[in-house]
């Protein structure tokens, strides 16, 4: 790893000099003289302990010449509260890791605020991915298919451009005069070809977090099973906290902050037990197909049984497509459940996105870019199994090749008909290669990381399972915002589909379905519309 600052930017970057990867960490410091994130933290933790106003602690800080870092080691040290980190927010910004990844970070850092680089606005006429490390794979022909399924995508990706704007631009009859219908119409076919795109892509992501929740996050991804957050959890380390590499110019913000970052192997253990003792008496056949679209696999239910919620969660880890037999849970299972979870969970070590319900459940099958921009809405608990390690990746892909993946409703319009099938029979031949490079690498690999690179082949397109949970006034405000023409249309129709099914049960939703415009696929106006 390599450490350098840019004063006049106010940016610390560590780059990765590994031979697999082209990962850099960077943050971006809001005072070059000082650790202001801590002096704001102090001010809170002494704000908290004192009946002055903020202005005379400020003040006597800056009179006395107060170090703020000092001082907050004796308020750990003496009582140990995690909300004094809570107040220290450090901006990092993760260049050149896979799509996966950033997914991921949205989706397990629940305080998390951020923003993610478009498909739309990156080139891959010279694709950046990460590859597998020589360290844990030998085998050079592995390798070689892994890249070479990589690259056969991203030629499925630019070949299928051309004909897919041609026919977008011939059959909502694009004018070529107008800026607008054009700007339009290049988002558009960029929207629909994005199925290509493998997320083992390499992206940029910028995130604001608390020092206490990159903390957590840190030991988090110590404990995964992959090497890519393994690799990037050091690097941040590195950067955020205590660290022999050192950077003339540059100060830590809060290093004294970023505590408790061993591998935190809580949920990993937990999940673990728990998977093990249902497969003792769970019959774990699996479903071998899954709904036609992205719309007909939405179920909606009112306050869901927590306990259902839960073992359904680790259930679809087990068969990630549904059992085909739910597994019937007594009072002893749940009593066995609870010594499980609580010998390893507490107020430190939470359960997170398995442990998660609310007042309404919403589950279906959506693809992969569905599920990135949806991710993000921090107001939804979320469990996606694909973004958990343990989740059965044998079980994910045991289905028909064509049955692994939606495609993009522009594609459902009659007149792309030609296009579509070549679309099909694209990714058909991918989910093959997949299929049969995970064969080959079982004999190479380790399951792990099998399983690992399994995932950064899979495309946008792959259909996988989501359970999200909301409030009412989540719901509301998530299907006003998604439900708008500017945004892309494969959400856009499935928060509809969620609406719909919404208003079946209760009718206080059917106001909000008549005040919404339905989106229509090839519907002209909302085509051209990004508003």
């Amino acid at each position: 790893m390599k450490l350098s600052f840019r004063k006049d930017l106010h940016i610390a970057t560590l780059r990765s000099e590994a031979q697999w990867n082209k990962f850099k960490v960077q943050t971006l410091l809001q005072n070059t003289e000082r650790k202001q994130p801590s002096v704001n933290a102090y001010l809170g933790a002494r704000y908290s302990r004192s009946a002055d106003s903020i202005l005379d602690i400020a003040s006597e800080i800056m009179r006395e010449n107060t170090d703020a870092a000092e001082r907050l080691e004796k308020i750990f040290a003496g009582y140990g509260h995690k909300s004094v980190g809570d107040m220290a927010d450090l901006f990092v910004c993760l260049e050149n890791v896979p799509i996966y990844l950033e997914t991921k970070m949205f989706y397990s850092c629940p305080v998390i605020s951020g923003q993610g680089r478009s498909t739309r606005y990156q080139n891959f006429q010279d694709p950046n991915f990460v590859k597998i490390p020589n360290e844990v794979c030998k085998n050079r022909e592995v390798s070689r298919e892994y890249e070479r399924i990589i690259l056969k995508q991203m030629k499925d990706y630019r070949e299928m451009l051309g004909p897919t704007r041609d026919a977008l631009k011939k059959h909502f009859r694009i004018n070529e005069e107008s800026k607008q219908e054009i700007s339009a119409l290049k988002a558009r076919a960029f929207d629909a070809t994005r199925y290509f795109l493998p997320y083992g892509l390499s992206t940029s992501t910028a995130y604001l977090m608390s020092a206490r929740s990159w903390s957590d996050a840190i030991s988090f991804m110590c404990a995964s099973d992959t090497v890519v957050e393994n690799e990037v959890a050091s690097m941040l380390l590195n950067l955020l906290g205590e660290s022999k590499l050192e950077a003339r110019g540059y100060i830590r913000e809060a290093d004294g902050l970023i505590r408790h970052t061993d591998a935190n192997c809580s949920r990993k253990n937990s999940t673990d037990k728990i998977l093990d003792y249902m497969r003792e008496s769970f019959s774990s056949e699996q479903k071998s197909e899954i709904p036609e679209s992205e719309s007909y696999s939405v179920k909606v239910s009112y306050s869901p049984d927590c306990m259902e919620s839960l073992v359904s969660h680790y259930e679809y880890l087990i068969n990630p497509l549904g059992s085909k037999k739910e597994f019937e849970f007594s009072e002893e299972d749940q009593e066995k459940f609870g010594e499980i979870i609580f010998e390893l969970h507490d107020h430190h070590n939470q359960l997170g996105n398995i442990g998660q319900s609310g007042a309404i459940k919403i589950e279906g099958f959506a693809t992969l870019g569905t599920l990135k921009d949806l991710n993000r809405h921090r107001s939804l608990e979320r469990f996606i199994p694909l973004l958990h390690d343990q989740v059965d990746m044998d079980k994910e892909l045991g289905r028909r090749s064509d049955q692994c993946f939606y495609l993009c409703n522009y594609l459902d319009i009659g007149s792309l008909s030609k296009v579509k099938k070549e679309y099909i029979k694209r990714l058909s031949d991918t989910y093959d290669m997949i299929k049969g490079w995970r064969e080959m690498a079982k004999q190479h690999l380790s399951k792990e990381v099998c399983d690992e690179f399994t995932k950064y082949l899979l495309p946008h397109a792959h259909a996988t399972k989501y359970i999200f949970y909301g409030s009412f006034d989540d719901l509301q405000y998530l299907i006003n915002l998604r439900s708008r023409n500017g945004g892309h249309i494969s959400y856009r129709v499935l928060v509809y589909e969620w609406l719909r099914n919404l208003s079946y049960i209760d009718p206080i939703w059917r106001p909000l379905l008549r005040k919404i415009i339905e989106p229509r696929v090839d519907d002209k106006h909302q085509f051209v519309d990004r508003s």
